[in-house]
């Protein structure tokens, strides 16, 4: 297996939230890392040991920039993290538009296969790949059909890409987390204050007593690409505090 230290990461929606916990989990471990977002902050906010990188995962001509980059990187690409994703505010599905409709399988959908038509031609043996999706693709909520039926393509996706890569090595995995922490609900357009009240409403709801944070997330992801892991692909994980139980 290539050392720690010469393995190249790409985190996808890197600069925030799960993609940036898990990108600093992994740069804590000596990987050298590439987050991706459509609007990168300077090398000096970020964690030590990461990359920022512009790349909107809608745009095929971003994408092929990345791919180009990474190309051209002296480590070798061995994990793509697929964690640049939307959402919308909750409403009823007849009230969603086509605009909506568009972005939202663009992103989160298309997004994910895109980054993964580009990067895995440049993946050798040994290499993982995590996408995220969400409960949610699971077991939907009242005004959510948009972004589960988003998520769960994303799903589908990678159950038959894992079968398609795994003779060369590679392993593909899904990780569907509960609520978590994150700005994604923020950019829906939910206010601070409700958002907040959100996470202590729904807290309650989980057997394990509160929603998840970005950490709980990243621990996974950062064990699912390491050689701890090298005999599992195909998997769905539920990272969830208990919320399938019940």
């Amino acid at each position: 297996m290539t050392a720690v230290a010469s393995r190249l990461a790409v985190v996808t929606g890197g600069t925030a939230g799960i993609g940036l916990a898990a990108a600093a989990a992994l740069a804590r471990d000596g990987w050298r890392v590439m987050a991706c977002s459509r609007r990168p902050p300077d090398a000096a906010q970020m964690p030590e040991g990461i990359e920022p990188v512009s790349c909107d995962v809608a745009d095929p001509g971003s994408v092929e920039a990345l791919a180009e980059r990474v190309s051209r990187h002296e480590a070798p690409l061995v994990a793509v993290i697929n964690s640049a994703g939307m959402a919308l505010p909750r409403a009823p599905f007849l009230e969603s538009t086509e605009e909506q409709m568009q972005r939202i399988f663009e992103v989160n959908t298309f997004g994910t296969i895109r980054v993964l038509r580009a990067l895995l031609p440049l993946m050798g043996s040994g290499g993982t790949v995590v996408n995220l999706s969400s409960t949610l693709a699971a077991r939907p909520r009242p005004g959510s059909a948009l972004y589960a039926s988003s998520k769960g393509a994303v799903e589908r996706f990678s159950t038959a890409l894992a079968s398609e890569v795994a003779d060369r090595g590679i392993r593909v995995h899904v990780i569907a987390p509960a609520l978590v922490r994150s700005e994604i609900w923020l950019r829906a357009g939910m206010a601070d204050t409700d958002y907040e009240a959100l996470l202590t409403a729904r807290g309650r709801e989980f057997p394990l007593g509160r929603v998840g944070e970005p950490e709980d997330v990243a621990e996974l992801i950062r064990y699912m690409v390491s050689d701890q892991a090298a005999w599992m692909t195909g998997n769905l994980i539920q990272v969830d505090g208990g919320a399938m139980l019940r």
